[in-house]
């Protein structure tokens, strides 16, 4: 790819990344944002093609740094617990996709330059290069860097494409499953007055314990560490 082909690219994309955000700001200023409910009607209105509508704009939105969470409610609210969670899941993979082709193809100097004073940035390449496919699961089984920053970040590094994808969908999926079916229960129990309900409370745990036992796993990895790193040490004496 020629170089006047990347900058018009890099212009297009630019382009259409402000234009978003200036229709963001246009709406919430003038009050036009659409609300949950004619967010819902608005996909389920395309009928068959709702998921693919609805994972295509979740994948856009990911693509150009939108927070994958708010996303993923939404798919909630629309889809279901378990229809939700599959749109969720490829909706958020084909974000990270975007985001991983942008640095990769387009934007590979200014990520580079983006991340290269980021702590997390230099154990992460180094992970890469070292396990590829394993790192990236872990990573997205333990979400310890940022998930957006992780999809540029990784356009950059060594890692197969085909490596990234199937870690991500794999790694994602517990985390995507445990949110999506809080988001439904959340919904029903508001829906019902805010009474608590054996669903409502079994989520909650199960989210609960999705995003809290990775941050209980590294804290145990780091003290192993730690403690190998004494043992090391004091065998060296």
């Amino acid at each position: 790819m020629t170089v006047n082909k990347l900058n018009i690219i890099k212009i297009v994309l630019a382009l259409i990344f402000l234009s978003a955000v200036g229709y963001g700001a246009w709406s919430a200023k003038s009050g036009n944002l659409m609300t949950v409910a004619e967010l819902r009607s608005w996909i389920i209105s395309y009928g068959f093609f709702a998921p693919l509508v609805f994972i295509l704009i979740y994948g856009t939105m990911v693509t150009f740094g939108f927070p994958a969470v708010l996303c993923s409610t939404v798919g909630g609210l629309v889809f279901g617990k378990f229809y939700g969670t599959a749109c969720n899941l490829f909706g958020a993979t084909l974000g990270a996709s975007g985001a991983f082709w942008i640095a990769r193809i387009i934007a590979r100097d200014f990520v580079a330059n983006k991340f290269a004073t980021a702590k997390w940035f230099h154990a992460f390449s180094k992970g890469i290069e070292r396990d590829g496919f394993y790192y990236m699961l872990f990573i997205r089984f333990m979400p310890i860097f940022p998930f957006n920053g992780t999809n540029f970040a990784s356009g950059i590094t060594n890692i197969r494409y085909r490596h990234f994808l199937f870690a991500t969908m794999i790694g994602m999926l517990p985390y995507d499953f445990a949110l999506t079916n809080t988001v439904v229960e959340v919904g029903e129990s508001v829906a019902n007055g805010f009474e608590p309900s054996p669903g409502l409370i079994a989520a909650l745990s199960l989210l609960a314990f999705v995003s809290l036992a990775p941050i209980r796993i590294k804290k145990y990895l780091d003290k192993r560490k730690g403690l190998v790193r004494a043992e090391a040490g004091t065998g060296s004496e």
